[in-house]
């Protein structure tokens, strides 16, 4: 997750040319069986790295950690982008030694 967190700026830019491959590959005009090809790897790849996220989010003692995973859900494409950029403004949110006692 550290290198995630590290290289996060080219890891957005890789997580969005895979999720337009399938523009890229009709815009080329390859051929059905190269373009299914590109695209259940990228399928592969865009899920491999979501679940990634995901398990991190669950592992983590976050705040309003209900609505990132549910983000995870409802808005896919956006919202492991949007965490891997707040994951550290997160943590540190929860552990702030000023929160309110429970």
């Amino acid at each position: 997750m550290h290198t995630f967190i590290k290289y996060r700026v080219l890891v957005s830019v890789i997580f969005y040319i895979l999720w337009g491959s399938d523009f890229v590959a009709n815009v080329l005009d390859l051929n059905k069986e190269t373009t299914s090809f590109i695209n259940w790897t990228t399928v592969v790849i865009l899920f491999i790295f979501w679940l990634f996220i995901l398990i991190d989010m669950i592992k983590q003692n976050l705040k309003d950690k209900t609505f990132w995973i549910l983000s995870m859900f409802f808005v896919p494409f956006f919202a492991p982008v949007v965490y891997l950029f707040r994951r550290n403004k997160l943590l540190h949110l929860q552990n702030n030694m000023f929160r309110k006692a429970k």
